[in-house]
């Protein structure tokens, strides 16, 4: 962890001058605040340590998350399925906007990422378990009709690899009958996988989508914006003789015609703002941290140590799709991982 703050810290420095003579100023305040939420991710470390001591204390946790993602999961749906009278379900309220499409996907990718702690907790005692199945199932409701793709196969990743791990033949037995329960649910239910999975009739958002019947078959991949943006990167990290540009830089640089986007990948936005030293330091920790755990979990049968596993390498796909690392999501996975590290007496049973 010292390393990484070392890295952040010095590709922060490195960062300011490009913010500070940008043409405008609202971008030294993007890069201050970006440096300020990765301060806080630093601190959530320290914090979980010394708050999740036992069991009981993550029980009472992920009870609490349960209660609160489940209720607003019903109220985005209320506002958007019957309110707004739309086919999905958004993530901004703005009565005058009537719903929209922007930043669901960020939040579908962030719920995908806490499911597996959800989920373990449908395997504790009978108060976790209910709060935990309903908060599940809202789980799987709000993925479909978000229409993220990616959150589905980053939370499909995740359950694979708690299936995985588990200690518990009781834990597997359970989530092979709630698997089948699910697939038997949403064949009777009619919804055609086909039209969700290319996006056409009721899911369609808008974008044509290469993969269906009705796309050109001159569609090329690689002259998207989202390719042109990860060429971008990568021509910008080796222009920098690979040792990146500093935090913050993409977004402001000149072939970015006044936009202000990201890569979309931060495995990519890593490489082009902190450079090899920097994309290794911060990558390395996480399979450090699946690594230790995985052979903790040799030693203790814990669900949520299993469950941290999984959002683990959940979040390895999800970095993938967006940019994640400077929100608190990505950091509480991390902090709740050293959590077994340090309290693992606490957590054996």
């Amino acid at each position: 962890m010292i390393l990484i703050g070392i890295s952040f810290f010095f590709y922060f420095l490195l960062g300011i001058p490009d913010n500070v003579f940008s043409d405008r100023t609202t971008d030294f305040f993007y890069l201050i605040t970006y440096f300020f939420k990765i301060f806080t991710g630093f601190a959530l470390l320290f914090l979980f340590i010394n708050i999740f001591k036992s069991k009981e204390d993550l029980n009472f946790f992920f009870i609490s998350a349960s209660i609160f993602l489940s209720f607003i999961i019903c109220y985005l749906a209320y506002k958007y399925l019957v309110q707004y009278d739309k086919n999905f379900i958004g993530v901004v309220v703005d009565d005058s906007l009537g719903g929209m499409k922007s930043f669901k996907n960020s939040f579908a990718t962030s719920t995908a990422l806490i499911a597996p702690f959800i989920f373990a907790g449908i395997f504790m005692d009978r108060k976790t378990k209910f709060y935990s199945l309903i908060s599940f199932f809202l789980i799987l409701f709000l993925l479909y009709w978000v229409n993220s793709r990616s959150a589905i196969i980053i939370l499909f990743f995740e359950i694979f690899t708690f299936y995985l791990v588990s200690k518990s033949q009781n834990t597997k037995k359970q989530t092979r009958r709630g698997l089948f329960f699910v697939i038997i649910i949403l064949i009777l239910s009619g919804i055609s996988f086909v039209d969700w999975i290319n996006k056409n009739e009721a899911f369609s958002d808008g974008i044509k989508n290469p993969w269906s019947e009705s796309a050109s078959s001159e569609y090329n991949m690689l002259e998207t914006h989202r390719a042109w943006l990860i060429f971008e990167a990568i021509d910008g990290y080796i222009d920098s003789s690979l040792l990146g540009n500093g935090i913050a830089t993409f977004r402001i640089r000149e072939s970015n015609l006044g936009h202000r986007t990201d890569t979309h990948n931060d495995y990519i936005l890593l490489l082009y703002e902190q450079g090899t030293l920097g994309f290794l330091i911060l990558i390395s920790f996480i399979f450090y941290r699946i690594r230790s755990n995985v052979i903790l979990s040799r030693k203790i049968s814990n669900r949520y140590l299993e469950a941290s596993i999984s959002a683990l390498s959940g979040l390895l796909i999800a970095l993938v799709f967006i940019n994640l690392i400077q929100t608190l999501v990505f950091w509480s996975i991390l902090a709740l991982s050293c959590v077994f590290s340090y309290q693992k007496k606490l957590f054996s049973g």
